[in-house]
């Protein structure tokens, strides 16, 4: 498993147990079960972020998020289905409930964390 491998999969997974920590509305399947073409995207997400000097913002993250997410087929809805690929948090970051743009500044925090501890 390489590097940046380890990293996506650590920053998922804490992502996902801060959702169910704080009794987020749509808890992520773990990473196994997730789909090959959201885990693809999600390494490549993760070694870009994690490049040294890299910086962001959580809204450019959110921007980002939602156009790999149209780009493998899923749509704004008012819930979260896998099946019908639809998701309520497709929207711009502004329109996010505050929560969810918290979470968004929580996985940069989860990023840097990585991109310092994680060799």
């Amino acid at each position: 498993m390489t590097l940046t491998e380890r990293r996506a999969i650590y920053i998922y997974e804490a992502a996902r147990i801060e959702c169910v920590a704080s009794q987020r509305p749509i808890i992520p399947e773990p990473w196994e079960q997730r789909e090959e073409a959201f885990r693809t995207q999600f390494i490549a997400t993760i070694e870009r972020i994690c490049a040294n000097g890299y910086e962001t913002t959580p809204k450019a993250e959110h921007d980002s998020w939602w156009r790999a997410y149209e780009a493998m087929g899923w749509k704004y809805g008012p819930v979260r289905d896998r099946e019908a690929k639809t998701h309520p948090d497709m929207v711009p970051f502004e329109e996010l409930h505050a929560a969810e743009r918290i979470k968004d500044e929580i996985f940069l925090a989860l990023c840097r964390f990585a991109r310092e501890y994680i060799h």
